[in-house]
């Protein structure tokens, strides 16, 4: 969190991937805000969906904490695809909370299904501690929220680069 933090608080100064940044700023459909946003859900989809089968390696290997390592990779990957969409972008800035909504939407959904989970725990067996469960939720929650709304700021409110690009 503290990295996310500084790196929203640096954000003018933060890399930004030049090359996939002038590619999309120089697409037509790019520059629709309803368009970019479902591209922005569907890349953030497939991170999510390519880290979660990732998360599945250090199970068939030794190496400690490497579960953590593709965690922060994929963050970092996230918030520097963030800040090209956010570079690439130039239009209206009402536009441009449409497009950030929508396409951090995908994590609001997320963090909707885990709150649902998480208030739906039952034990599955008479007796059964629900605590473990009901945490994993929370903090999936947790982790959801916090996507969404780094996304969803990144997008909307640190997006006045179009000098960089």
């Amino acid at each position: 969190m503290v990295l996310v933090l500084v790196m929203i608080v640096f954000s003018r100064t933060l890399w930004v991937p030049r090359g996939m940044a002038e590619r999309l700023s120089k697409k037509k459909w790019f520059q629709n805000h309803w368009l970019s946003g479902g591209y922005l859900f569907g890349i953030n989809a497939l991170y999510f969906g390519t880290t979660l089968c990732l998360l599945f390696l250090p199970t068939f290997t030794n190496i400690p904490y490497l579960h953590l390592v593709l965690m922060f990779v994929a963050t970092i990957v996230s918030i520097f695809t963030w800040s090209a969409f956010s570079a690439a972008w130039k239009g209206s800035f009402k536009n441009r909370l449409k497009m950030a909504l929508t396409g951090s939407s995908f994590y609001l959904i997320l963090a909707l299904i885990m709150v649902i989970q998480w208030l739906s725990v039952k034990p599955l067996y008479p007796n059964e501690d629900t605590f473990m469960r009901a945490l994993g939720w929370m903090l999936g929650f947790f982790v959801s929220a916090v996507a969404f709304s780094i996304c969803f700021i990144f997008i909307a409110f640190l997006g006045k680069r179009s000098a960089r690009v």
